[in-house]
């Protein structure tokens, strides 16, 4: 049961991370390809080389290596649940632009744990769509309710509730973040569980830092520490 609900929070928390990678010219998608915009000229380093390292980790939290095949498969099958819930208000559904399947070779991603909370980082080359980001978890989209239809977690259905948090000062171009509430039915039983979310663009590259788990809400000192070291790394180094 806990890996259904692991499965049906991490794909609730990835559909405003998806608008802005998969639906809003982010890798892999034909947008991106086309993109011709001056921010192309800002990426000169593979986002991969631009994650934080392991030292670079607060205190306590140990790298989580994950093969590469199974990160695709995981976000593939993040992809496929995202695509296929009901959403309501039906405004905050993901973009239909979702595609199938995103490369994952062409991000940097890293994942570490503490205990049974996670902490993870993605960077993509790409000008996110932070309008999108903010539209999907604010006003009419701060409380949500989803019932995912496909994947390990069809069946179940949450209610999301999205608080805008303050983010300390960062050498981001724009920064956004929330904290997230859900609540999840699984197999009859109920489940709520609380991550927090951050969203930056820099220069002509995106950075999304989450943090999570089951057993209580994630330290948000860490969160935002975490966060702005991130941001920071990519505008020192891209």
């Amino acid at each position: 049961m806990r890996a259904s609900v692991r499965v049906m929070t991490s794909a609730m928390a990835a559909m405003a991370t998806i608008t802005m990678v998969a639906g809003c010219g982010g890798a892999g998608s034909d947008a991106a390809a086309a993109d011709t915009s001056p921010a192309g000229s800002d990426v000169t380093v593979p986002p991969k080389d631009l994650v934080l390292s392991g030292s670079e980790l607060p205190r306590g939290y140990q790298e989580m290596p994950i093969p590469a095949d199974q990160m695709q498969k995981s976000a593939d099958g993040m992809l496929d649940a995202t695509r296929g819930a009901d959403i309501s208000p039906a405004a905050c559904a993901p973009p239909s632009a979702i595609p199938d399947t995103m490369d994952m070779s062409e991000m940097g991603m890293l994942v570490a744990a503490l205990g049974s909370t996670t902490l993870a980082e993605v960077v993509t080359a790409d000008h996110g769509d932070m309008t999108a980001i903010r539209k999907s978890t604010t006003g009419d989209c701060e409380k949500v309710t989803a019932a995912i239809k496909n994947g390990d977690a069809a069946g179940s259905s949450s209610t999301i509730v999205n608080t805008p948090m303050d983010v300390p000062d960062s050498r981001a171009d724009d920064v956004f973040a929330v904290k997230q509430t859900s609540t999840s039915t699984v197999n009859g039983r109920e489940v709520t569980a609380t991550s927090l979310l951050g969203w930056a663009t820099v220069g002509g590259y995106s950075v999304a830092v989450t943090s999570g788990g089951l057993l209580g809400a994630p330290d948000a000192v860490v969160f935002n520490t975490t966060l702005v070291k991130a941001i920071d790394k990519v505008a020192t180094a891209g």
